[in-house]
């Protein structure tokens, strides 16, 4: 029994592994008030536009690192919108048709799709104060485009953000490109009682 309860331990551990090279030790707790290491206002800008196949530089993930760390608002268009126009390019051709992307110039010309990276870069929910419908993922940066709606926009954890994101960078719409995932495996979020999250497996 000790022998079998050694050997499911022995196990359990060597399942238990990380991508830090087997080093399991825990990072040590940031401090408050030091670097900052995340930031995410919409799902999908940093990972899927900033660097996503990790060409900008020879470390991996260091784009997405440089954009978690970016405090000042004031600097992230002028940061890092060259690097999601080109990016923009790459997922607006994965229906095969090129220019119907949101925001998206007519022609292929430089610049064509440098209105959505300036609008993503502001990596922010913006969410309206005055409205009680509350259904529509990006329903307040739709309006501001010229989607007319009357939600409040924001997002809750039962929003499938990632199709919605998809949906607009490559074929234009809020729907109609998906990842094939409808739920969690642990199953769907709550969206009435806090942390909003289903219950740990």
């Amino acid at each position: 029994m000790k022998t079998l309860l050694a050997t499911t331990l022995l196990l359990a551990l060597a399942a238990c592994g990380s991508d830090n090279g087997g080093n399991n030790t825990p990072p040590p707790v940031p401090t408050l008030g030091a670097t900052q290491v995340d930031r995410m206002g919409r799902a999908g800008v940093n990972t899927a536009l900033t660097d996503p196949f990790d060409i900008e530089t020879t470390t991996p993930d260091m784009v997405k690192a440089t954009y978690n760390a970016a405090k000042d608002s004031t600097q992230w268009v002028s940061q890092f919108k060259p690097l999601i126009a080109k990016n923009l390019a790459i997922l607006d051709s994965l229906d095969t048709v090129c220019g119907n992307q949101l925001l998206a110039g007519a022609s292929a010309v430089a610049g064509r799709y440098d209105t959505l990276a300036s609008v993503l870069a502001d990596d922010r929910l913006y969410v309206r104060t005055d409205k009680t419908t509350c259904t529509t993922y990006l329903g307040v940066e739709a309006n501001a485009v010229g989607i007319a709606n009357n939600d409040c926009g924001g997002r809750t954890p039962l929003y499938n953000t990632i199709d919605v994101t998809y949906s607009a960078l490559a074929i234009g719409a809020f729907s109609g490109v998906t990842n094939g995932f409808t739920s969690d495996s642990e199953g769907n979020p709550n969206a009435t009682t806090f942390p909003f999250l289903g219950n740990p497996n």
